[in-house]
């Protein structure tokens, strides 16, 4: 894992994790949401709300060490 910091060093970025195309989003699952405006925010998407998206991203998989 890679992560770097932004230059106004306001974000953490995991230079290897990248959004993924909205027309591979799961259909009513939880998910992470990018909106036109960069923000990310949780949410479902179903077919109408697909077109309101830049990307989405799975969430993390909770570690062993934080059960």
């Amino acid at each position: 894992m890679t992560v770097k910091l932004t230059s106004d060093r306001s974000a953490a970025v995991d230079q290897e994790y990248f959004w993924r195309r909205m027309d591979s989003c799961p259909l009513g699952a939880k998910v992470l949401l990018l909106t036109d405006g960069g923000i990310a925010i949780f949410g479902q998407v179903g077919t109408h709300t697909r077109k309101e998206f830049l990307g989405w991203a799975p969430l993390p998989k909770k570690p062993e060490w934080m059960r």
